[in-house]
This record gives C-alpha cells, sequence and structure tokens, in this order.
C-alpha cells in the first residue's frame, strides 16, 4: 500500500473529511459499526468469538456498505454482544486486518475491538458520581502525580489487588495510610495518573513494569491494570470504580494522554486502515521524529485533528475525567488544542488541561503553529509545565550534576524572584503556568539533589527538597508534584546505583515502599507537604508586595505581601545561619521546614540553614 505522504490534496480533504459517528454504536435494537477508510475498494467486519488473535476462528464476516465521505457501515443484531471484531480492508489488491481505531473496549493486549454495551460497564452509583472540586478554578488545582502499579505492587501496601486499579482504592490490611486514603490526607485537590489507555508496552498476559507513553488503542483501557485482561468489560467498569473512589475521596481525576506518537507507526489500527494518514511522513516516506519515539502524530490533518478531540471529549464522558495532562503537547497544532478545549469545556467547565510545550524538532506535513510555550498566548485556558523554575531550584535537567539555587547554585536569585511572582519569558499567564520540581521524568528530586552532592547526609538533602518544593508550592501558578516527592522518594537500581528514567525499570525500582513512611524524618516532610498545601489553598490569589532590597547575602530572598495579614516568606538555601531583622516586632512561625527554627524575637529571626520560613504578623 503507498503511503499518504507530505501535504493531504484539498480534492481529498473535499472528498473525505468526515464529521459523523464512528466507531460501534450499540443501540437496544441493534449494533451499527463505521469505520472511515478514503479509498478502500472493499470493507468486511470480521467477527470473533476471542478475542485473542492466536485463536483464528471467525464467527462470521459481513460486507460493508459504503456511506459516503470515506466511509464503510455495518449492521449486526444484539445477539453479537460479547464478541470481538475487526476490520479487513482492501486497497489496490492490498489486504490488511486491523482493530477499529474509535474502539471503546478490546480484548487482550488490544489486537481485536471488543463489542461491548458501555451503558452495562457502570459501577452502582455511577449515574450521581462527579468532580468533588468542579467550583476550583485551575490555579486552585493542587496536582499529585502518580502510576497505577507504582501505588500498591509493593508488598508494604498490603492489599490484594497489588499494582492493579482496585488496588488503588483498596485499605490496607493492617489499616495503615496507603493509595487514595493517603493522598486525599495530603489534602492535594487533583491526582494525575501516568496513562490508563490501552497501551502497546505491556504484555497484558503478564505484566511488568512501564509509564504506559506507547499509545495502541486510544479509546479503550489498559488491560495490565485489571482483574482479568481478557474481559473487556472488566478493566471498564474497574477504572470507572477507582475514578468513582477518588471522587469520593475528594479527589479530581487528571488522566495522562499521549496524542503526539503512537507505540508503533506502521502497525497502528488507524494507518493500517489509511496508510500514512496519522503520522508526519515526508515525501520521501521517511516518520517525523520530533517525539524521539519513531513517529509523530499528524494532528495537522482533519481526521487526526477530529480523532484527537473526540478522543479527549469521550473519555471526559464516558469516565467522568476531570483534566487531562498531555505528553509532548508542543507537537499538536494550537488550532487542534484550542479545539479540544473549547470542545469539552463545553460540555463541563470545571475541566482542566495542562502539557508540555517543548519545542521539538517535528516536520509537519502543513505548516501550523504548535503548542509550545512561546505560542501559549495563542492558547488560553491550557497551562504549560514551566522547566525555567524547575531547573533554577534544582539544576538543569539535563546536567545531574549542576546545581540549584536550593543546593548551592549562585546567580539564580533575580530570575528566580520573577519566576515566583508568575512572569516567565514566555508567559505572565499564573493559569498557564505549572509549577513542579519534580514528576515521573528524570530524577527524583531527592536523587537530583544526591547525585549534585554525592557528600551531602540524607538529612541535608530533605532540607533542600523542602526548600525547593516551600518556593515551588508560593509561587504564582499551579503546583504539581511526583507521588513520593513528599517523603524523600529515590529509585535505586537493584546494584545500588540511582536510577534516572525508569519508564521500563523493574518493580524494585518503581513501587512505593510504604514502610518508609514510618521514619520520623519522612514523616516530618510529609506534614510539611501538608502545611503547605494548606497554605497555598488558603492564598491562592496571593499577591506579594516586595521582595526585601539591601540584603547583603548573595542567596538569602525575603518576600512581603500585605492582605489582612502581613506575611514574610525567608528563603535560606545557605548552609550557615542568617540573622534577619524584621521590620517591626509582632511575627510568629505558620510554617518553617526545619524543626531547628529558632523563636522570633521582637523585631528578630535566625533562620537556620537550608530553610523555608513563612512568618505571620500577630493580629
Amino acid at each position: 500500500m503507498s503511503l499518504y505522504k507530505g501535504k493531504i490534496s484539498e480534492e481529498f480533504n473535499i472528498k473525505y473529511n468526515y464529521d459523523g459517528p464512528l466507531g460501534l454504536e450499540a443501540k437496544d435494537d441493534g449494533l451499527v459499526f463505521r469505520v472511515w477508510a478514503p479509498e478502500a475498494d472493499n470493507v468486511w467486519l470480521v467477527v470473533y468469538e476471542s478475542g485473542d488473535i492466536s485463536d483464528t476462528t471467525s464467527k462470521t464476516k459481513v460486507p460493508m456498505k459504503y456511506e459516503g465521505k470515506g466511509v464503510f457501515k455495518a449492521n449486526l443484531s444484539t445477539c453479537f454482544l460479547g464478541c470481538f471484531y475487526t476490520y479487513l480492508v482492501k486497497r489496490n489488491n492490498d489486504m490488511t486486518e486491523a482493530c477499529d481505531p474509535y474502539a471503546t473496549a478490546v480484548g487482550i493486549n488490544g489486537e481485536r475491538a471488543a463489542i461491548v454495551d458501555m451503558k452495562k460497564t457502570n459501577p452502582v452509583g455511577w449515574s450521581e458520581d462527579n468532580n468533588p472540586n468542579r467550583m476550583l478554578s485551575a490555579e486552585e488545582s493542587i496536582i499529585y502525580e502518580t502510576h497505577v502499579r507504582d501505588l500498591t505492587i509493593s508488598d508494604t501496601a498490603k492489599v490484594k489487588h497489588r499494582g492493579l486499579f482496585k488496588g488503588v482504592t483498596e485499605t490496607a490490611a493492617d489499616d495503615s495510610e496507603i493509595g487514595l486514603n493517603y493522598i486525599s490526607s495530603l489534602g492535594v485537590t487533583h491526582v494525575q495518573f501516568l496513562p490508563i489507555y490501552d497501551f502497546g508496552s505491556v504484555d497484558e498476559k503478564k505484566p511488568s513494569f512501564n509509564w504506559g507513553y506507547d499509545p495502541k488503542n486510544y479509546f479503550a483501557v489498559e488491560g495490565s491494570y485489571s482483574t482479568n485482561p481478557y474481559d473487556p468489560s472488566a478493566r471498564i467498569t474497574e477504572l470507572k470504580e477507582m475514578i468513582m473512589a477518588c471522587h469520593k475521596k475528594g479527589l479530581s481525576v487528571v488522566m495522562d494522554v499521549v496524542l503526539n506518537h503512537v507505540f508503533d507507526a506502521k502497525d497502528f489500527c488507524f494507518n493500517k486502515i489509511v496508510p500514512g494518514y496519522f503520522s508526519r511522513i515526508d515525501e520521501n516516506g521517511i516518520y517525523s521524529n520530533g517525539s524521539f519515539c519513531g513517529n509523530d502524530n499528524a494532528s495537522e490533518r482533519y481526521m487526526v485533528s477530529r480523532f484527537i478531540v473526540d478522543n479527549i471529549l469521550y473519555w471526559a464522558k464516558e469516565y467522568h475525567i476531570d483534566g487531562f495532562r498531555f505528553d509532548l503537547v508542543g507537537l499538536i497544532d494550537i488550532d487542534t488544542i484550542n479545539q479540544v478545549v473549547a470542545t469539552v469545556k463545553a460540555y463541563r467547565s470545571d475541566i482542566i488541561f495542562h502539557g508540555e510545550g517543548w519545542d521539538m524538532p517535528t516536520v509537519l506535513t502543513e505548516a501550523k503553529p504548535l503548542a509550545t510555550q512561546m505560542n501559549s498566548v495563542y492558547t488560553k485556558n491550557f497551562a504549560y509545565f514551566d522547566d525555567v523554575i524547575r531547573n533554577l531550584l534544582r539544576g538543569d535537567n539535563f546536567h545531574p550534576e549542576e546545581k540549584g539555587y536550593c543546593n548551592g547554585g549562585k546567580g539564580m536569585k533575580n530570575l528566580l524572584k520573577s519566576c515566583i511572582i508568575g512572569k516567565r519569558y514566555w508567559s505572565d499567564d499564573s493559569n498557564q503556568l505549572i509549577n513542579y520540581v519534580s514528576c515521573h521524568d528524570d530524577y527524583t528530586l531527592f536523587d537530583k539533589f544526591k547525585t549534585a552532592s554525592k557528600e551531602l547526609s540524607d538529612d541535608i538533602l530533605m532540607k533542600q527538597c523542602m526548600l525547593a518544593a516551600g518556593i515551588c508550592f508560593i509561587s504564582k501558578g499551579i503546583p504539581l508534584f511526583l507521588n513520593g516527592e513528599e517523603f524523600g522518594r529515590s529509585k535505586v537500581n537493584e546494584d545500588g546505583t540511582i536510577n534516572s528514567n525508569s519508564y521500563k525499570s523493574s518493580d524494585f525500582v518503581n513501587a512505593i515502599d510504604w514502610n518508609l513512611l514510618k521514619e520520623e524524618k519522612r514523616q516530618e516532610m510529609i506534614n510539611y507537604y501538608k502545611k503547605l498545601i494548606a497554605f497555598k489553598k488558603a492564598a491562592v490569589n496571593i499577591q506579594y508586595q516586595r521582595f526585601k532590597d539591601g540584603i547583603n547575602d548573595e542567596s538569602l530572598m525575603v518576600l512581603g505581601r500585605l492582605d489582612e495579614k502581613q506575611i514574610i516568606i525567608i528563603m535560606n538555601p545557605e548552609d550557615k545561619e542568617v540573622c534577619y531583622d524584621l521590620p517591626e516586632h509582632g511575627y510568629t512561625t505558620v510554617l518553617s521546614s526545619s524543626s531547628m527554627t529558632r523563636p522570633t524575637y521582637e523585631t528578630q529571626v535566625i533562620v537556620p540553614p537550608v530553610t523555608f520560613l513563612i512568618l505571620k504578623k500577630k493580629i
């Protein structure tokens, strides 16, 4: 089959761009199947008893009728519910069989679509389920990033369904605080899960660890997190139960979506049906690789853009998702992102959007501006991860031994001041700023500081982590942090070395060891984060009056705020204590990252080494 390469002709677009329904529609009186297969000679609907492609026995093969605009349609009776199907496409004497690109349910390893009535997958109480934080603005969000398998795969979680959707919702056998009980106790508003759609990097027959940034079926649920990956309905219901459990704990749910590339472009079902249309391929047949994953999705093409919008709206509607984090959104054009936001917010205005707006070296099939940080002014209601504040606080992401403000880096004070008040070189809209110092990518915060300063004790490294978190949280914008950042999480390989990219490492590296939380130092960190979160909630619209001028110390920063109370924030990254003169008497400590903070005196406070401190004027 010849590939669709470069720019699609206007004649093709006029003839085949289509806005009607696609995929399976399960009605009370029958099943309707529609697939977009422009320029195909014939298409057949092939129905199987099994969802496993090792079983090649088909139940029926039905010729599909051409309906126009590139769409083929077939009808079946509801007696086929519970079966599986594919499309067999003939084009230029070539035959190919593929899963439905719009499949909302799939069999084992996602090779065949499943015929499921989605209404029957809803758990009890689903119709009453909703976003517990629907009244919050985007800037009032506090986001906690985690991974389904990470949370409970360790035997220290003491749950029955380790590493599964059900495990996330369980209470530990010894009633210790893990999973959702623990996350909700922190006070965060949103829990963000790494990919939960069907991805191709894990064999569902024998699950292993992977972050899941390898899309295979965008509308379907990943089976390796299900108690029975052979049952298409089980994974759907169990995910809905997990989402509903999050909502009951006061946690909104953010879904990590990867709409910039696919697991295997040549084998991706959309590309098998419409060869190469979904991907950016140049006139020489070379796949663009701005994602560094082998291919880039051609969002600039009409039916790909429509697919992306349909996909996000589907997850919002069917699974009650409250927010979407876009992986490498800088590879997607701004028209598509704006259409996603407008369409989904028209359905539910409380849904939030953010992503990685890095400028990646993609090769577009036609020129369109992309959703990068520098184009943020064109994508209102969409926030971007801020690598500026991350690198300033912890050191450059790509240079492990480089130091940031919190661990001895110099010359960063003025730029960091701009970050704290919400001004970046690419945006000064705090609703568009995701402030973070760690996420699933790269080193954990603790490990980054340890790599840069191998000689320091864990106690000092934890203080550096708390200082970084304090600055991140009080900065204008939306704070996000990785599961475990709040207790000094480290990712260590079996040989004792630090792991900087654990996307397909073992459970030994990635699993949360819940026993660590029993340690006194880690409990101190957790309690500090809880206070930070509470402060952020109470002061989300914080307006800073000024930074204190005339401080001789090269690194010490002092920030003042005036509203109904006067608050002073002091940041000391040095390995020495600092005596700071207060503007007047009557201040008390609101929050300190150091248990050694001395009491405030009439007009003076002693700030310990590596400390973040908030003082409040007594009423």
